[in-house]
């Protein structure tokens, strides 16, 4: 039988950083010769994705697509779930988590899908891949991981803080809100918020709205296993499961049931 070993730290960045990036973590799967596929879920958050082996296969949609990933730097985008990386031997990741206000700066002119390499975008990112992997204590990482995006700060424009402002809104309300409440609160037209929101975050607010309500549910059914699925999804505004299961779906890929019985080792950095 043939243990994997499994590394797998987090860091969440303290003021003022935290209003361009939300978090970054570390993960290493060792060698393995039955290594399964990590399930990767879109947040709507931008990835800037440091793949030390540079070497792997993305797998993405219900009519499952492969291709390779060769890129020592990339993002996710515009790609449909359910998503899944693998790589030959050991896989290993260094990301950083961007805020969705500030998808935009850093990404407003990828084109393609899928797997985008990004490496040419900032020379700077080429230089981060080759100092974090020599490093061996993840603190080290995580210092040089703040210094790094110490340097790209920027002044968020009136528009980005107002996104700032709807996405936290709807962060602290687990998703709970509807876009004609988004609307009352803030005293702007749903046109206005979606135009708006849309520019900024790459991502319809709808959609937004349903992703972070589907995983504050995951991560709670993560911590509470006794809690019925049906119960929460009473408690998260489902009042009827097909709808649940359609969301659920949209976010994850897989529907509820399949998913929590077979629970990614990538939702143990939420624990």
């Amino acid at each position: 039988m043939i243990f994997l070993e499994v590394v797998i730290s987090v860091y969440h960045p303290k003021k003022p950083l935290d209003i361009l990036f939300r978090e970054c973590y570390y993960i290493h799967i060792g060698e393995g010769n039955q290594q399964r596929p990590i399930p990767v879920i879109d947040d709507c958050c931008y990835d800037l994705v440091f793949f030390k082996e540079a070497s792997g296969t993305f797998y993405y949609g219900s009519e499952v697509q492969e291709v390779p990933i060769n890129s020592k730097v990339f993002t996710i985008h515009q790609a449909r779930p359910p998503y899944k990386i693998k790589a030959k031997d050991s896989l290993t990741f260094f990301t950083i988590k961007l805020q969705p206000w500030a998808n935009a700066y850093f990404f407003s002119s990828l084109h393609g899908s899928g797997v985008v390499d990004i490496n040419g975008l900032n020379d700077q990112w080429g230089v981060f891949y080759q100092q974090v992997f020599e490093l061996d204590n993840t603190d080290d990482q995580f210092a040089l991981a703040e210094r790094f995006m110490e340097e790209m700060q920027f002044s968020l424009t009136p528009s980005m803080e107002l996104v700032r402002e709807i996405c936290e809104y709807v962060y602290k309300n687990e998703g709970k809100v509807t876009v004609n409440q988004l609307s009352e609160h803030f005293n702007r037209s749903r046109q206005y918020l979606g135009k708006v929101f849309k520019k900024e975050v790459m991502y319809p607010l709808k959609k937004f709205i349903i992703t972070v309500r589907i995983l504050d549910l995951v991560k709670y059914k993560t911590k509470n296993p006794d809690v019925s699925l049906t119960q929460l999804s009473y408690d998260y505004g489902y009042f009827d499961q097909p709808h649940f299961i359609n969301d659920f779906k949209k976010v994850c890929g897989v529907k509820p049931l399949q998913f929590f019985n077979n629970l990614p080792e990538f939702m143990l950095r939420h624990q």
